[in-house]
């Protein structure tokens, strides 16, 4: 089985879409590198469909039913969507280099929006509650 970086970006989204990668891609970078693809073909709406749409389905394919938080992954995509459209490249390599907090401190980057309790509430995971400390 090839590792992440290894799989080329079809190879991932065909993968993920059809259900079929591996478990172990199925973690905050893979998350992070489908919403990243979807930002970079879909208009932001389309991205956050699909993006929230595809890792809840995939998550109850593995029989991960409580593991998906709507409210916490839209947030993400936005950010990233932000921060893309602020960027002078398309390359996945260098939106990893340039937002690496996104990569080891996700929740310092989505505590600027929302507070914890707000975030990881029971309702943030099937209903998307707006920021409450600052819009994104």
């Amino acid at each position: 089985m090839k590792a992440l970086e290894e799989l080329s970006h079809d190879e991932f989204l065909t993968q993920f879409e059809q259900k079929t990668l591996d478990e172990k891609f199925f973690y905050h970078m893979g998350h992070l590198r489908l919403a990243w693809l979807y930002l970079n073909s879909n208009d932001l709406n389309k991205a956050l469909i699909l993006t929230c749409n595809g890792i809840k389905a995939y998550a109850e394919s593995l029989g991960a039913n409580d593991k998906f938080n709507l409210t916490l992954t839209q947030a993400l995509v936005k950010i990233m969507s932000k921060r893309m459209k602020e960027s002078k490249t398309k390359s996945w390599d260098n939106f990893v280099l340039n937002n690496n907090d996104l990569i080891i401190d996700s929740l310092g980057v989505l505590t600027q929006y929302y507070q914890k309790n707000t975030l990881f509430s029971d309702k943030a995971k099937t209903t998307l509650i707006a920021p409450d400390i600052k819009a994104i």
